[in-house]
């Protein structure tokens, strides 16, 4: 809990000093100009040579996402990138959703869910062109959400899994683009780990008490 908890205070620090250099998440992702549908921001994408972790920020989804973060990672240096995730934001840079897309989208290294959630925990864009405060939200907002991230990987996998054939033709199904998905609300997901550990706070100080 503790953890979870660190991480929440941290990326929302980070995410209030991201909103005042630039207004927005999305702005320290696209810059002010108009954001074009499916454009790469930035156009070479961000690259970490230190951790291997790469990102860019598009658009092309219709509805209250205004656009998405495509997180990728090598398993290792030299080999090819593993797609991870994709963090759907709003118009403000507000966290919308946490969702995978199929092999054949981003046409990546694919990996199962406990190795791609290890990689998760380790991503960083800390040595890429990045702005700080936006690596920064990026790393903590992946450790608070670590548990949701990696049941979002398994249920990729039961996906893929409960497609007719092998492995390999699931991965490579026209009809299956995005295996998993699932909506966050992350002001209220902060709000309700600060009142779990107020209340642990309680508790460890009643139990002291008792003691005494």
């Amino acid at each position: 809990m503790r953890q979870r908890y660190q991480a929440g205070c941290r990326s929302l620090r980070h995410w209030l000093r991201v909103n005042e250099q630039h207004g927005s998440l999305v702005r320290a992702c696209t810059g002010d100009g108009v954001v074009l549908a499916e454009r790469h921001y930035p156009e070479d994408d961000w690259r970490d040579p230190r951790g291997g972790g790469q990102a860019y920020y598009h658009c092309h989804r219709p509805g209250a996402e205004h656009g998405h973060l495509h997180l990728f990672m090598r398993a290792e240096p030299g080999a090819e990138l593993t797609h991870l995730l994709a963090i759907g934001l709003d118009p403000r840079g507000l966290p919308l959703s946490l969702f995978t897309v199929n092999r054949w989208v981003a046409k990546d290294a694919w990996l199962p869910a406990g190795p791609c959630a290890e990689l998760v925990q380790r991503f960083s864009l800390a040595g890429s062109d990045a702005h700080p405060r936006f690596s920064g939200w990026l790393e903590q907002f992946l450790r608070f959400y670590a548990r949701t991230i990696e049941a979002l990987l398994l249920q990729r996998d039961r996906a893929l899994a409960a497609r007719d054939g092998s492995l390999e033709q699931a991965l490579e199904n026209r009809d299956l683009e995005i295996p998993s998905q699932v909506a966050i609300d992350w002001g209220a997901d902060l709000d309700a780990v600060q009142q779990q550990w107020r209340a642990h706070g309680e508790q460890l100080r009643f139990s002291s008490r008792s003691r005494s």
